[in-house]
């Protein structure tokens, strides 16, 4: 077996402290130098070294380190020569690789193992695919899927109507984009992608998803790694409240969709900076856009009218619900309907947020209000809108005459 990875070695031996290279793209294998060798033997191969090193399995590995394998990370102790292989790879394969490995040091692999496992050091090309860019429906890797180091992946003007699960399995991704694509949905574990970052989404029918299929935002990794996510041109008609988990989330387009109403949630992302809600339906902006701390705001080309609704006043003792809903977020854990009751996970997601980023719950009070499009960004494109009206939400008296007095 070989698997392509990063790996850093280290010399226990090395002068003064251990002496520690820097990661390189390798190659890294398990087998038989020759079917006349019984011998097993791991061979570490870099562009530097394609002969490679090779290292002894039986009575040599000292000891495997696998605490964090479910990261793709694992280091292997050797005696001879005294080397840590610090490895860094896909999960899945890193597992793989591991067993392999247990299975050669404890002599529990069997011969058909072996001679497939059959190591020939100078055939071994280290590659690395790292970008993938697919621009006909007939180049689609349907049957052998992705390399699994794929770091970016474009999948633009497929005419695809729904997800690939395959792209469940690029631990490594960081951009995704499907843009320009007929697909109506995303899989709740799309937000288990540990290092994704940029997430294209544009020319799509996400609008059509009901609102259980917005779950992909509830996932830890997507909340705290995600920077850039377009939704532009998808038919959308509402934003879900969840998009307030996106706590990384430094770019937001929405543009050319149906918008009436932003989500007050909004206002929780503290990392804001590029917002482009332009060609919507929008009557007001969120009060909780005050927030924010924006470079560029694009609120042209809607159907902003001032409110004449008079403010609402609901101050109220905090039921049981809001006090557990109070709680959980001033804890800051991750939730999802896995780890709190559908109740109040619900509760969570449909409240309201006021100007100064706190939750409302059921106490609040509802004011109109008029911005000029330069309070809210430092540059603004908004079609001559002289104001933008805000639909405010204040938590408490004294937050109401902070921002109204």
């Amino acid at each position: 077996m070989k698997m392509m990875c990063n790996v850093a070695v280290s010399n226990r031996l090395g002068a003064g402290t251990t002496a520690r290279r820097k990661p390189a793209k390798s190659c890294l294998s398990i087998g038989k130098v020759s079917s006349q060798n019984d011998q097993l033997y791991i061979i570490l191969q870099t562009l530097q070294n394609k002969q490679g090193t090779k290292y002894k399995v039986k009575d040599n590995i000292e000891k495997v380190f696998t605490n964090f394998i479910e990261e793709g990370k694992m280091t292997i102790r050797f005696k001879e020569p005294p080397h840590d292989l610090f490895v860094q790879c896909d999960a899945i394969q890193l597992k793989s690789f591991a067993h392999i490995m247990k299975l050669g040091f404890t002599n529990k692999l069997t011969a058909s193992v072996l001679s497939l496992a059959d190591l020939k050091p100078k055939a071994v090309a280290i590659a690395f695919k790292t970008k993938v860019n697919i621009k006909t429906p007939e180049n689609y890797p349907i049957l052998e899927g992705f390399p699994r180091t794929t770091i970016e992946l474009f999948l633009t003007g497929l005419g695809r109507r729904s997800f690939d699960r395959n792209i469940l399995k690029l631990q490594n991704l960081r951009i995704l984009d499907l843009s320009d694509n007929q697909i109506t949905s995303l899989p709740k574990e799309l937000g288990s992608l540990p290092n994704l970052q940029e997430l294209n989404l544009a020319q799509n029918l996400i609008g059509k998803a009901p609102k259980s299929k917005w779950a992909w935002m509830d996932g830890v990794h997507i909340s705290k790694n995600l920077k850039l996510l377009d939704l532009s041109s998808n038919e959308m008609a509402e934003i879900p409240d969840r998009l307030g988990k996106l706590s990384a989330l430094v770019t937001l387009k929405v543009n050319t969709n149906s918008l009436q109403y932003l989500p007050q949630s909004l206002g929780r992302l503290e990392a804001l900076k590029f917002l482009d809600v332009s060609k919507n339906e929008l009557l007001v902006l969120p009060g909780s856009i005050r927030n924010l701390r924006l470079s560029s705001l694009n609120i042209a080309h809607n159907n902003f009218v001032t409110s004449n609704n008079c403010t609402v006043v609901k101050l109220r003792i905090s039921s049981l619900l809001e006090t557990a809903a109070r709680t959980v977020l001033k804890s800051r854990m991750h939730y999802d309907a896995s780890s709190i009751p559908f109740t109040l996970m619900t509760y969570l997601e449909n409240t309201q947020y006021c100007v100064c980023g706190n939750a409302c719950f059921d106490n609040y009070i509802r004011n109109p209000m008029l911005l000029p499009p330069n309070r809210c960004a430092d540059s603004t494109v908004s079609s001559g809108y002289s104001s933008i009206p805000l639909d405010c939400y204040f938590c408490s008296l004294r937050c109401h005459r902070r921002y109204c007095g």
